[in-house]
């Protein structure tokens, strides 16, 4: 919406000037000295009162749209026109009647009180009408920042050209050794000089608005005053945005914490206490230990150190996720390779490992180590959970520009409540025992996952299970 706004200046008052001597002209010199000559040629026709309504009425459309002075001096040239040509004795300014005097002063008041009046109504109507532009300027703008469909620096540059301005921008006062400084944050002023800075409008003790050129128009500022309220109304929602989302980080950095040393705690108790238990015994030289006795303490001793190793590289790769510190290889990898890797990293049994992968596969774009992880940790879950007597399926295809991996079981499967908290840090769902960690491999998985630009979800197995499906870019092929 353009509200036409505009500052006045040399250039547009001359024209305007201008406009106005020419339209004086036609007035003065052509348009009523013609009109009064046709309306004398029927001067017997018409008697004075008519005459007279008749160049009040032209007196009247003359004063919609034109100055008073020009008015005023039109209702004068109409009296004595009247005067000269309608009035006995005619072609003189003397008047014989007096009642034809009392009705050219009639005239005269009537024609310039009218023409004051509709002045007046005319610029109130245009006020009206430029309020009625703002109202609708400004009300829109509410609506668009209540809605959030524009920025702040979309809003500025949309409103500079409906105030007539060359830069509209946002401002803040900025504490220095110097004293205080404006840097503009939205929008674009450079250089802020002198008359810029000394005319801003402060929107509150921190924020200003900054235009140029300098506004120095009253109506102008309270219009731009009106709209800076509201972009201050946009900028505070932003600030407290920008502190909600803050705290929410915090509150979620708490909250992992929290669960951390909880589950820690907890998980750390077991290997350790496990682990310090057979080694004490060992070294007990009060007892005497059989071969047998020795090798399986350092057997259990191990089990628990491997636990605990287990615990803290999970530990380790979530903080790396967390930080974004993990560096990745991208290569090409064939996706044979990946899975016969992640199969020989399995502490489970792998005999009954059922594997299914489409020779004609293109490879992976990835990074090696991260996905034999991946798909390592999705197979150690589903061989912990499958029955005994039933296979673990892995399966491989292409799905458009994708390669799917399908790893399914049989197992107890899980509530669609249970699904929503699958990839939730410390979720240990389903879990029998204490001895699977903290519940941070399937929340390691999501996070490698993608951070290779794949995607992974989960899908119940028919007849029961759950399948894993993970899908992964195609590599560049040959």
């Amino acid at each position: 919406m353009n509200l036409n706004v505009r500052h006045a200046s040399g250039g547009t008052g001359a024209s305007l000037s201008r406009a106005t001597v020419l339209k004086a002209f036609l007035v003065l010199v052509v348009i009523l000295p013609f009109a009064n000559l046709v309306l004398a040629r029927f001067r017997h026709s018409f008697n004075l009162t008519t005459n007279t309504l008749i160049l009040l009425i032209i007196t009247l459309a003359i004063a919609i749209k034109s100055p008073i002075w020009l008015t005023t001096f039109g209702a004068i040239e109409n009296f004595l026109f009247l005067n000269y040509l309608f009035t006995p004795p005619f072609h003189t300014l003397n008047i014989s009647n007096r009642d034809d005097l009392l009705a050219l002063l009639v005239f005269l008041a009537t024609s310039i009180t009218a023409s004051l009046i509709l002045r007046k109504l005319e610029i109130r109507t245009a006020k009206l009408r430029q309020l009625s532009k703002e109202g609708l300027f400004l009300s829109s703008l509410a609506e668009s920042i209540i809605r959030g469909h524009n920025s702040i620096d979309e809003i500025l540059n949309n409103s500079k050209g409906t105030f007539g301005l060359q830069e509209l921008a946002v401002a803040r006062t900025d504490l220095n050794h110097k004293g205080s400084e404006l840097r503009v944050i939205y929008g674009s002023i450079s250089p802020i000089t002198k008359d810029i800075s000394d005319s801003k409008i402060a929107l509150n003790a921190e924020y200003s608005l900054l235009a140029k050129p300098a506004i120095s128009d009253p109506e102008l500022r309270k219009l731009v005053t009106t709209f800076g309220s509201q972009v201050l109304i946009l900028l505070e929602r932003q600030l407290l945005e920008a502190n909600e989302r803050e705290l929410s980080e915090i509150r979620q950095a708490d909250q992992m914490r929290v669960a951390l040393l909880n589950a820690v705690s907890h998980d750390l108790r077991g290997p350790l206490a496990s682990s310090k238990a057979a080694i004490s015994s060992l070294l007990n030289k009060d007892v005497s230990w059989t071969p047998e006795d020795q090798s399986e303490l350092l057997d259990s001793a191990s089990r628990s150190l491997d636990q605990l190793n287990h615990l803290i590289e999970n530990l380790l790769d979530m903080s790396r996720l967390e930080a974004g510190a993990i560096f990745l290889n991208w290569r090409n990898v064939g996706v044979e390779d990946v899975v016969s890797g992640a199969i020989k990293s399995l502490k489970s049994p792998t005999e009954l490992l059922e594997i299914s992968i489409d020779p004609e596969l293109p490879p992976i774009k990835g990074d090696p180590i991260l996905l034999e992880r991946v798909i390592g940790n999705l197979l150690e879950n589903a061989l912990r959970f499958n029955p005994k007597e039933r296979s673990v399926t892995i399966a491989a295809f292409r799905v458009g520009a994708s390669i799917e991996i399908r790893i399914i079981d049989h197992g107890p499967g899980m509530s669609t409540k249970d699904k929503s908290k699958l990839f939730t840090p410390f979720q240990r769902l389903g879990d029998r025992d204490n001895s699977t960690g903290v519940g941070l491999g399937l929340a390691i998985v999501k996070g490698f996952t993608e951070l290779l630009k794949g995607r992974i979800s989960v899908e119940e197995t028919f007849q029961g299970g759950l399948t894993m499906v993970l899908s992964f870019p195609i590599g560049d092929e040959k």
